[in-house]
């Protein structure tokens, strides 16, 4: 079974390098109108910003799960108790539990899609909704920053639209839609993403060996550092997925 990647290491500042609180509302906007009426959980509930929003701005109220117990304790600032420690590929859900699973960025991290999809599946009620925000298939053309960035090492994705949609499909869920959209980034400088980097921020890095660190992901440091004003932040806008799934 492929092991699913726990970010307890980056906890303290995973919001303010995913764009926080403003990328959160646009994320729960995005899930909100494919909701049915009733219980949601969203699978990989990380700090809880998604989760938060659809309480606050869409009156939904959601139970998270996640594997990282420092992530779950940002959530749980947000989300009080209706939070648990669990693994996406083996939920602490009873069957048929909910009416709504959702996924937002998390799929790429739990990587066995095909476990994530069948739990999913399982705790849902019959005529229940699974919604999955996921890679699209050219999630950097938005972004000013995405020629310098393609060349960092594991940036491949499995969440790819036709494996989330394979995975889906093998748990038994009927694709309803499946559409790309644009969420905001955290506005960043040159130089802040240049110190994203170095502190290896973003979870494709953590297991980079230093040879390949230097000969790879060094110069494109240095070549963000090199860039024309170099500490004036730039929007930015990264591409990804909806698809919703409903079981018969």
């Amino acid at each position: 079974m492929s092991e699913s990647l726990p970010f307890d290491r980056v906890a303290d500042s995973y919001d303010q390098t995913r764009g926080g609180e403003r990328r959160g509302r646009e994320l729960a906007a995005a899930v909100a109108p494919h909701l049915l009426p009733g219980r949601v959980l969203e699978i990989g509930v990380g700090t809880g910003l998604v989760a938060d929003a659809l309480a606050r701005h869409h009156d939904r109220p959601v139970v998270g799960v996640d594997l990282s117990p420092a992530m779950l304790a940002h959530a749980r600032e947000r989300l009080g108790g209706a939070v648990a420690a669990g693994d996406a590929r083996g939920l602490p859900v009873r069957d048929a539990a909910v009416d709504n699973a959702f996924f937002v960025g998390a799929l790429h991290v739990i990587v066995d899609l095909t476990a994530a999809f069948a739990e999913a599946a399982r705790v849902v009620r019959p005529g229940g909704r699974v919604i999955a925000l996921s890679a699209g298939h050219d999630r950097d053309r938005h972004d000013a920053f995405a020629p310098l960035l393609a060349g960092l090492p594991g940036r491949d994705r499995v969440d790819t639209p036709e494996a989330v949609r394979a995975a889906a499909t093998g748990a038994g869920l009927r694709t309803l839609e499946s559409q790309e959209g644009t969420v905001s980034a955290a506005a960043e400088s040159p130089n802040q993403i240049a110190e994203t980097i170095e502190n290896k921020a973003w979870s494709y890095l953590w297991n980079v060996d230093g040879a390949v660190w230097a000969s790879t992901v060094l110069p494109i440091v240095e070549n963000l550092r090199a860039l024309p004003d170099p500490d004036e932040p730039r929007d930015r806008r990264i591409s990804y997925q909806l698809s919703v799934f409903a079981k018969s």
